[in-house]
């Protein structure tokens, strides 16, 4: 050190560090400053109120926001009862449909059905008119229908003078392609002759015509000469929500906070769900042929995406966590449904933040894995039975 000293460029070697360092310190501020912008040089003040340095993270987890409880979240309190659903072909309807029928039963609602005695397509009302009353089973006098879920077109003025209590207007709809692939190959005779095509090239729909039904028949698009722009403004202001078949997990946790309904009354099983539809492939141009061909179903169907991806945005990251739980009580009840036999003890369902304890019993299972046909032929003879207990007093 003393060596050091004793020569002179040392000396002139640190004070020239001494001096830089004073200047750095003295000036430092307003070098910086002049990198940002002149409102906050003109208010050197305002870096510090503005400019926040966050502390060092070990976890960048913990930079998040604390996500906040469930029970913090304002709740509405009174379920709603009346839904008029509109049932689209191949968009996962049946299974949305049997949600609403047990929903009914649950709670001893009236449903709009049609008055045919195992005819053909008993299932199904069909067109809507000012006649329809004489086509379904009559309500008891002095009660109204609740539910609206088997198959008919669109017509919210008729939906209205059937549920007369401010239904809620509910529909479904499919991404365009997928919804083909679907329909080609849910019919066993196609489903057939398609079967040795798919052993040697997957891309059945190179040949193959489109063939579903378009999706905006159901919302009676065809009836009139509609513009799609003032079609869809029509069906924005006459629909309460409109479910996606891609996200229909997702779809049912939107429509419980909307109804004020609870995890039991939106548990299922999966009904009429292709399972021979896998081993095909579709290309880019078989791709665009599709939706060329439903341009305007695929018009719809992306408006509506649109509107549901905002309204989950708006629910915050509380609608994930609410979603996550309800799928893990949907792998809880599939479980159970799926081996439960005859006089097993019930499923009991745990308190959550999410959801109140509730239970699933066999009969629960039963009623759940019921197709279209025998779910409209038990609440047929039990709307009927109603009506006649009612007529007798």
């Amino acid at each position: 050190m003393e060596r050091f000293l004793r020569n002179k460029s040392s000396w002139f070697l640190l004070c020239g560090v001494l001096v830089i360092s004073v200047v750095a310190i003295k000036y430092g501020s307003n070098l910086q400053c002049s990198q940002c912008s002149h409102a906050l040089c003109a208010r050197p003040n305002a870096v510090s109120s503005q400019i926040k340095v966050r502390p060092a993270q070990t976890n960048p987890l913990s930079a998040r926001k604390k996500v906040p409880s469930a029970r913090t979240i304002t709740r509405c309190t009174v379920r709603r009862k009346n839904v008029a659903f509109l049932k689209v072909h191949k968009c996962g309807s049946t299974t949305m449909s049997n949600i609403l029928h047990r929903f009914a039963l649950r709670y001893d609602l009236n449903v709009i059905l049609p008055n045919k005695n195992n005819t053909s397509n008993f299932w199904i009302l069909g067109a809507l008119d000012n006649k329809i009353h004489e086509r379904i089973i009559p309500v008891t006098p002095g009660q109204n229908y609740n539910i609206l879920a088997v198959e008919t077109f669109f017509d919210k003025r008729i939906f209205q003078t059937l549920i007369p209590n401010n239904p809620f207007i509910l529909g479904i709809l499919r991404e365009p392609v997928e919804r083909q692939a679907s329909y080609v190959l849910y019919h066993k005779d196609v489903r057939t002759k398609l079967e040795n095509q798919l052993k040697t090239d997957p891309y059945i729909f190179r040949t193959y015509p489109s063939s579903a039904p378009h999706m905006l028949r159901d919302y009676n698009f065809y009836a009139r000469k509609w513009r799609m722009g003032n079609f869809i403004e029509k069906m924005d202001n006459e629909f309460d929500m409109i479910m996606l078949t891609e996200y229909f997990d997702e779809s049912l946790i939107l429509l419980k906070r909307k109804l004020c309904w609870a995890f039991k009354d939106i548990v299922y099983m999966t009904l009429n769900k292709n399972l021979k539809n896998t081993g095909y492939a579709i290309s880019p141009a078989d791709r665009d042929k599709i939706l060329n061909t439903y341009k305007n179903d695929s018009l719809f169907y992306e408006h509506y995406k649109g509107i549901f991806f905002g309204e989950m945005s708006k629910n915050g990251v509380g609608f994930l966590h609410e979603l996550n739980q309800f799928k893990l009580v949907l792998k809880l009840v599939r479980d159970y449904c799926t081996y439960v036999k005859k006089g097993d003890n019930s499923l009991i369902i745990p308190k959550s933040s999410w959801n109140e304890r509730f239970r699933v019993d066999p009969n629960e299972c039963r009623l759940m894995k019921l197709t279209e046909f025998p779910l409209v032929q038990l609440l047929q003879e039990r709307q009927r039975n109603l009506y006649a207990a009612s007529s007798q007093k």
